[in-house]
C-alpha cells in the first residue's frame, strides 16, 4: 500500500475508530499536497529513461540548443570504424562509431563571407593536445602582461611594443589543411575564421575516439 503523508494517516486513522473530527489536529493541505508532489517527483526521477536520438534531433530547438546527446556507442573505441560529420546548416556535430550515433553536439563553423568551412570528406591528419594558430590571435605587450589587441592576423603590423600570440586551441585535429577542429567559442552560429570550434567536453571525447585516419564529413 503506498505511503500516507503524517496527516492523512491522522484523519484515516480517526475515521476508521470513530473519533470525532473536531478531536483531530487541523491538516496542512498545502504542506501535504507539497510533499505529495515531491514524493513523486522522486520516484518519476529514478524511472526516467534517455530519449532516443530521434526525440532529441525532432525537437523545435535542436538547432539551438548547446545540449549535447550522448548514445551507447560512446562506450566503445574503435578510431578506424569512427567519424565525425559537422552538419553546418544545423551547427551541430555527431560523432559515430561503427555506424552508431554516438554523440551529438554543438559547433562554430566557419563565418559566411569568405571564411567558410570547406565541405567534403576528409580525413582527421594531426592531433595536439596544446596547439596555438599561427595565424590568429592577439597582440600581446612584449612583457606577456597584457593584451593590446584582439581578433588580429599574423599577417598585420604589430603595434611598437608588441608581440604576436596565437590564439589556444586545445584538442586541435587537422583535417583539411590548415582547417581542424578545437576548443572554442560556440556562439551558435558561424563565426570561426574557418575551423570548427567544439565546446571543451565534446572535444575532448573526439579527440579520446578519433585517430590520425579517422573520417570527417563536412556538409
Amino acid at each position: 500500500m503506498r505511503r500516507c503523508a503524517p496527516a492523512l494517516a491522522l484523519i484515516l486513522a480517526a475515521c476508521s475508530q470513530d473519533v470525532p473530527l473536531a478531536q483531530v489536529p487541523p491538516v496542512d493541505w498545502q504542506a501535504y499536497y507539497r510533499a505529495e508532489g515531491d514524493r513523486m517527483e522522486e520516484e518519476t526521477r529514478h524511472k526516467r529513461v534517455a530519449c532516443t536520438f530521434e526525440d532529441f534531433i525532432a525537437s523545435p530547438d535542436y538547432r539551438h540548443t548547446r545540449d549535447m546527446w550522448r548514445g551507447a556507442a560512446l562506450e566503445q573505441y574503435a578510431p578506424a570504424q569512427s567519424r565525425v560529420e559537422f552538419l553546418l546548416d544545423e551547427q551541430r556535430g555527431r560523432l559515430y562509431i561503427k555506424d552508431s550515433v554516438a554523440m551529438d553536439f554543438p559547433i562554430c563553423s566557419g563565418r559566411i563571407g569568405g571564411s567558410e568551412t570547406p565541405v567534403g570528406k576528409f580525413r582527421v591528419t594531426q592531433k595536439i593536445r596544446e596547439h596555438r594558430s599561427n595565424r590568429y590571435g592577439v597582440f600581446m605587450s612584449k612583457d606577456g602582461s597584457r593584451v593590446v589587441k584582439r581578433g588580429v592576423s599574423a599577417k598585420d603590423t604589430p603595434p611598437p611594443g608588441t608581440v604576436f600570440e596565437g590564439s589556444d586551441m586545445p584538442y586541435w585535429m587537422r583535417f583539411n589543411g590548415p582547417i581542424g577542429m578545437h576548443v572554442g567559442k560556440v556562439h551558435r552560429d558561424t563565426d570561426s575564421h574557418g575551423c570548427v570550434r567544439v565546446p571543451e567536453e565534446a572535444a575532448a571525447i573526439l579527440f579520446e575516439k578519433l585517430e590520425p585516419g579517422s573520417g570527417v564529413i563536412v556538409r
